[in-house]
């Protein structure tokens, strides 16, 4: 049966509607606005509650030749639906933004009557695939679902409007077409909720989904963290914007003068096209790397595309990285074809190696030039994602970066527009920008080792579990017995530490204890440590000597993957990697993990990754559910949840309810989850800017 869609223009229309879902109990529901912004204007929304049948209500049309809205009777008594559908179970798709927008424009909270968000179910259902609402609709039902985009762009340019990064004007579009497709949406939406609902029971997700944490995440801390917004102090930023300029040039020409009379042959600079541009990592590869023979550290993606199609081992020692370089200029010119399926040309060596920071830090102490062309990065990345990106994105002092809660495969939040889960944490210039409003204080709580705490109550090894009750360093509880230095106190602050006697070995402890079991292997440790790949190895034997029950958490990892093609953390939540199931059948079923190829590798590496990094994020994600719930609880409606970084919540309310949030928050983060065998430990600070909590 086709589906029908009902234009509403009308009061009268609109009443009828009014009637219409007056018995209905699951409603989609979709707003479309005149952008993403607090300010942005509905235009119109669309409801749903059969398949078959669905309704756009236009609230204000484009008008082309005044270059400008119109409102529609409609705007005044739209808030009568609204209110109607409090009492109602909502699908949406996204349902942070739109109830945001409804929010903000009418003052309805409809996050409370929320059911299911379409987009946060379907992540959880399948973490590897795009959940958008136009990608999913295709998956189903084939490429009819996303042909409107075509005919939306040309109507939106005939309408004088534009669709750019910049400008994104899709509300200038003809009111029917926007209304059509609107209720197409809301009519797709309903059927991903019949569609995906089954599976969620069928898999025993759904206490998951919709009591312990998903649904529960959203509706508190994930539409607190995307509403509430962070004060900026704008003069602060703009004189940091000054500094940072002018640190900027000042390392930028002493790098110049310095490298210079190594480029000048090659890149003479008397045009863009031939000067040397110290911001191409491609031609910083060839000043290191063949202009002053260094030795690289890593390739980058490409790099490790072309040393597959030549046949190679990714290369770890450095006669491997020679013979690289060597196969690379051999086979210059010659077709290959990359992860995409297109057939490329390999290129100059230096267009394959990765010149990260792990790299240069080698190299500064040596040369100062590349001292000071990091320190040139870091401001570069300061200046422009964070200074500019605020100062381009705040409104009225207020910054709103997005916090998503399906940006990732564990379960952890991202952060984008701008990404305030990487604010620095060593300097602390940004951080002391984001102030509190007045009469506020930011409370924060790290948790103290989160992830070596759910290491070792997931290897359920007596000595690490209780390292911690003990109070001794688990780095150095890793450390001591495979560097041979049992005798040293493991108590970090103790004269006769291992930790103040040996530094370094406890640095190399630190790469060990988490990685090997990760999957990294003997090269991969060897490059990492500056030692030869037989001292690595004899390092992660001696590590699971001592551990045994960490190589057998790792080992069932990677079985539990190849049998079933996913893995759980703590709590449930999975990890879909089906292609682990043809290793065995591919490789055979004895082969040792690190004669596997990297591919193979990497999907077990990621099985047991899971395990530990999910269980930390369900562990915080839980948290942050009972702290808002207990803020419900005790009526502090002024106290809000406004960051989530990592292993640590950041809270926004009253300076005179500082101490009892602090309180509430130890306790929410300390006592909500239960890690066998390991407590969790978590000690709020109190401060009025962010720079003050850590």
């Amino acid at each position: 049966m086709s589906e029908k869609l009902v234009i509403v223009k009308t009061p009268e229309q609109l009443e009828e509607l009014i009637e219409y879902v007056k018995d209905k109990e699951f409603i989609a529901f979709d707003t479309e606005t005149t952008g993403v912004e607090k300010e942005s204007q509905i235009i119109g929304l669309s409801l749903c509650a059969d398949v078959e049948l669905a309704y756009y209500v236009i609230l204000s049309y484009w008008d082309p030749t005044t270059s400008r809205l119109i409102d529609l009777r409609t705007k005044e008594n739209i808030k009568t639906l609204l209110e109607y559908l409090l009492d109602k179970a909502l699908i949406m798709q996204n349902a942070v933004f739109d109830c945001a927008m409804v929010q903000n424009n009418y003052g309805i909270d409809l996050m409370p009557s929320v059911h299911t968000d379409t987009l946060i179910l379907g992540h959880l259902l399948d973490e590897n695939r795009s959940n958008g609402l136009k990608e999913r609709g295709v998956e189903l039902y084939g490429d009819e679902a996303a042909k409107e985009q075509k005919i939306m762009k040309e109507s939106v340019l005939k309408n004088g409007g534009a669709l750019s990064r910049d400008r994104y004007e899709l509300y200038k579009a003809d009111a029917d077409l926007i209304a059509y497709y609107g209720a197409k949406d809301a009519i797709l939406t309903l059927k991903l909720f019949y569609n995906d609902v089954p599976q969620l029971y069928e898999e025993s997700l759904d206490r998951f989904f919709y009591e312990d944490e998903s649904m529960p995440l959203l509706r508190g801390p994930t539409y607190d963290m995307n509403t509430e917004g962070l004060r900026v102090d704008p003069d602060a930023l703009q004189r940091l914007k000054g500094t940072l300029e002018a640190e900027c040039l000042e390392a930028k020409a002493f790098i110049y003068k310095e490298v210079t009379p190594l480029v000048k042959d090659k890149y003479p600079g008397t045009g863009k096209t031939n000067q040397f541009n110290i911001g191409s990592s491609k031609q910083l590869a060839w000043l290191l790397f063949f202009k002053m023979n260094l030795t690289f550290n890593n390739l980058t993606k490409s790099g490790k595309e072309v040393c597959k199609a030549l046949g190679m081992k990714l290369p770890y020692t450095n006669q491997a990285k020679r013979e690289f370089i060597q196969a690379v200029v051999e086979n210059k010119g010659s077709l290959y074809n990359n992860s995409k399926g297109k057939a490329v040309k390999i290129n100059d060596p230096w267009h394959y190696i990765a010149c990260g920071k792990e790299t240069l830090v080698k190299f500064a102490p040596k040369y100062k030039w590349v001292e000071k062309f990091l320190e040139y990065a870091k401001n570069t990345k300061l200046l422009n994602t964070y200074v500019m990106g605020i100062q381009s994105k705040m409104r009225y002092n207020v910054i709103r970066p997005s916090f998503l809660q399906h940006g990732t495969t564990s379960g952890r939040y991202s952060s984008r527009n701008p990404n305030f889960q990487n604010l620095p944490r060593d300097d602390k210039r940004i951080k002391s920008c984001i102030v509190v409003r007045p009469g506020n204080v930011f409370v924060g709580a790290d948790y103290s080792q989160l992830e070596p705490r759910v290491f070792a109550s997931m290897s359920q090894d007596a000595t690490l579990m209780k390292c911690f009750e003990k109070g001794e360093d688990f780095y150095s509880v890793v450390g001591a017995p495979i560097f041979d230095k049992s005798a040293c106190s493991l108590f970090k602050n103790d004269p006769n530490s291992f930790a103040k006697k040996y530094p370094e070995l406890r640095d190399k402890a630190k790469v060990i204890a988490l990685a090997t079991a990760y999957g990294r292997t003997a090269f991969q440790q060897a490059g990492a440590l500056g030692i030869t790949t037989d001292e690595a190895q004899d390092l992660i034997d001696a590590y699971f000597r001592s551990y045994p029950k960490v190589e057998l958490m790792m080992l069932e990892s990677h079985e539990q993957a190849k049998k079933e093609g996913k893995v759980f953390n703590l709590f449930g939540r999975p990890r879909r990697m089906p292609e682990a199931m043809d290793i065995p059948k591919i490789y055979g079923p004895h082969t040792p993990h690190a004669e596997l190829p990297y591919t193979a590798r990497n999907l077990l590496n990621l099985s047991m990754n899971h395990r530990i990094q999910s269980t930390g994020a369900t562990i915080m994600n839980r948290a942050a559910i009972a702290f808002w719930k207990r803020c419900k609880e005790l009526g502090w409606s002024k106290v809000k949840i406004v960051m989530q970084v990592h292993d640590e919540l950041i809270i926004e309310g009253p300076e005179e309810l500082g101490e009892e949030i602090a309180k509430e928050l130890k306790c929410a983060m300390e006592n909500t989850s239960e890690l066998p065998g390991v407590t969790l430990l978590a000690e709020p600070k109190i401060g009025k800017t962010l720079a003050d909590l850590k």
